[in-house]
């Protein structure tokens, strides 16, 4: 199988408004539903798990019943962090008939509703040489390090720097091998799924991003991805 689990646990306020981000219309849709509906029209994708805020569980699900009704879009409670929402919904997975450790999962931001086909399926086909893999497109600003904030201690060299988007893929057993293997203060550390896998010494490979596959955080993201809408 292969699982595209959502994680949208988080508050995500930083738009304004009463509704976290995910939840925003978009040209006539909540975010979080075309996030859904990007991975579901996937040929290869077998179903969405949400890892959700408790609060919001039933306001999802209403969502799902609305937009997406008999599809093969299941919830799981949130947890406190983001790796603790996808071990939620690993464990979900796992109690399901026929979800195996060799299953593929492919984590991404409720926030992220322009993820393509083409990037669903490089992310799968990674899988055959590499236990991780994240979405990354190269770095085309100057980058500056600098510890107070102030002042620019170093300037890397940018050609060897990426900036990371989701998918994060990885198979259901060796991420519930990983993560078990931790202690509390490497969980919390850890930020991501492949700062998890870099604990345990996994090399993460890059798949090629998009530079349409935004994350909504600010309000200006919304401008921007209306206008991505009206180019297709």
């Amino acid at each position: 199988m292969i699982i595209a689990a959502i994680v949208a646990g988080g508050s995500g306020m930083r738009m304004g408004g009463e509704l976290p981000k995910q939840f925003l219309e978009l040209c006539g849709k909540p975010v979080i539903i075309r996030t859904v509906e990007s991975f579901l029209k996937h040929p290869l994708v077998d179903a969405v798990v949400i890892g959700i805020h408790p609060d919001y569980y039933d306001y999802t699900l209403g969502l799902i019943e609305q937009y997406l009704p008999g599809s093969p879009v299941y919830l799981v409670n949130g947890g406190s962090s983001r790796n603790e929402t996808i071990e939620n919904i690993i464990n979900y997975s796992l109690s399901e008939p026929g979800c195996t450790d060799s299953d593929i999962v492919l984590s991404h931001d409720a926030v992220r509703p322009f993820v393509s086909d083409r990037l669903i399926s490089d992310s799968i086909a990674a899988m055959e040489k590499y236990a991780i893999c994240t979405a990354a497109i190269p770095e085309v600003d100057t980058v500056a390090v600098s510890a107070d904030g102030l002042t620019a201690d170093s300037f890397p060299d940018r050609s060897t720097l990426f900036r990371i988007q989701t998918p994060q893929t990885f198979r259901v057993g060796s991420f519930s091998q990983v993560y078990s293997s931790l202690s509390p203060e490497e969980k919390q550390q850890a930020t991501d799924v492949c700062s998890l896998y870099r604990l345990r010494g996994y090399k993460t490979a890059l798949v090629r991003g998009d530079d349409t596959n935004i994350k909504l955080t600010y309000p200006y993201d919304m401008t921007a991805a209306k206008a991505i809408i009206d180019s297709v």
